[in-house]
């Protein structure tokens, strides 16, 4: 039996099996990012219906809605009003009643234009008063029938039981009452009949807008509450995408190595020399390297998204920088530069997780830059912040990328690997109370910048 050379061999199968990057990067997002973009997400209660969130918190173009409502009721009245002009109703005073219609038509103008959207809902009350003001003046100078204008009253707390709580149309019932019996005196008649006409016409109203209200609000709830089981279904749907590709992408880097030393083991036969076998034991640990290392990465995400244990010590920014110095020089050679710190201080945090945050973008760094070009390390002290960066002048990241290159499972170079090395970075500075970012400049270099607290 004539047995395949060992070295092609293994050169085979790290070709055949180790297809990296497409297939990572096709993950999204982190179920953490989920969890906290929902948490951060607010659906808008309906204001003042369910007892929980202030009577202003409403969704703009509802309240852009009831304002605009308003303004066609009160632009409505006035023309209706400048329309029926010529069929004056008996003892009605002509110019009056034009002014008063006028004066409608110009507030409905006004308040259409108003931008309720940006004001909170009970604002819009402003406009309950000058309403029945020019229901009280328009009846005064009406004519002698003391109900014509009560078809107004009903308009009025129509809208009001639209736009507003429960409880709001009984809080006008002062302001409407004395609208409605305040003409009675400047009219012939009996006042008498005018209040017994109150009495009926004014609690009417009430029970309408409060009816009104109650349903409206009864609405607001089931809307809000078909919208929350909306969103929990989307939600849960997301974690399952994301899990079912986070179990893909995990398994096929297992399942990568574990081939490789299947493959080369299957193939070594019982009378392989020395040589042969000390080779295929360098393989073996060496993927075995690779799955610690992914199973260490993969804990490290999870560390730093909900149980921070950080060792905190004091370090002296000298000594700590002039460690980075020769860590960087090891994996950039020539091309690393670190810039001294400020003389003689020191920073509060864990410096074997700063240390391992700051190697992975000096990787990251050495990976996209390529050629002669230096790549950058420093610190910059601010008054409250420690500020790492780590400067390089390659291409830069794409832009709209900035943020994504931070998600687990992105990977962008060629060399392939889980893509966690931002994230952890990200995530040990949040460890420390602080943050991970990047400047792009794309085309001309990327700025990534570690910030903690002093």
């Amino acid at each position: 039996m004539v047995r395949k050379p060992l070295v092609a061999h293994r050169r085979s199968a790290r070709t055949a099996v180790r297809p990296r990057g497409p297939h990572l990067a096709t993950v999204v997002r982190p179920l953490r990012d989920l969890h906290s973009e929902r948490a951060t997400r607010s659906i808008s209660a309906p204001a003042g219906r369910t007892g929980v969130l202030p009577p202003d918190d409403g969704p703009p173009d509802r309240r852009r809605l009831y304002g605009r409502l308003a303004a066609l009721f009160f632009a409505g009245a006035g023309v209706l009003g400048l329309v029926t002009l010529p069929l004056p109703a008996p003892g009605s005073n002509a110019p009056a009643t034009a002014a008063v219609d006028a004066v409608a038509l110009a507030l409905g103008i006004a308040i259409w234009f108003a931008p309720w959207g940006r004001w909170p809902r009970r604002a819009s009350l402003v406009i309950v008063p000058p309403a029945f003001a020019l229901i009280a003046v328009g009846n005064t100078f009406g004519g002698e029938d003391v109900h014509t204008y009560g078809v107004f009253f009903v308009v009025a707390f129509v809208w009001i039981g639209m736009a507003h709580p429960p409880r709001t149309s009984a809080a006008t019932v002062p302001l409407a009452a004395a609208a409605y019996v305040l003409p009675l005196f400047f009219l012939p008649g009996s006042v008498g009949a005018g209040l017994a006409s109150a009495a009926i016409a004014i609690p009417l109203c009430v029970l309408v807008g409060e009816g009104i209200a109650w349903g409206v609000g009864r609405l607001e709830q089931i809307e809000l509450a078909l919208a929350r089981e909306r969103d929990r279904a989307e939600q849960l749907r997301e974690l399952d995408e994301v899990k079912d590709r986070f179990l893909s992408a995990v398994s096929h880097e297992l399942r990568t190595p574990i081939t490789i030393c299947r493959g080369h083991l299957e193939v070594l036969g019982e009378e392989a020399d020395e040589r042969e076998v000390r080779a295929v034991k360098a393989l073996c640990v060496s993927e075995l390297a690779l799955m610690g290392r992914l199973v260490e990465d993969l804990t490290t995400v999870a560390w730093a998204d909900g149980r921070p244990m950080l060792r905190w010590e004091a370090v002296p920014l000298g000594s700590f920088l002039r460690d980075m110095t020769a860590k960087a020089e090891a994996i950039l050679g020539d091309r690393a530069q670190v810039v001294p710190g400020v003389a003689g201080a020191t920073l509060r945090a864990d410096p074997q997780r700063l240390t391992q945050a700051l190697v992975n973008l000096l990787q990251n760094a050495a990976d996209h830059t390529k050629g002669d070009r230096p790549v950058c390390l420093r610190v910059q002290s601010g008054p409250a912040t420690w500020r790492f960066e780590v400067v390089d002048e390659g291409g830069g990241l794409p832009s709209g990328e900035e943020q994504m290159v931070f998600e687990p499972f992105r990977t962008g170079s060629s060399r392939g690997g889980m893509g966690l090395g931002l994230s952890i970075v990200r995530g040990i500075a949040r460890a420390h109370g602080g943050e991970a970012g990047v400047v792009n400049r794309p085309g001309h270099g990327v700025t990534f910048w570690i910030r903690i607290p002093r």
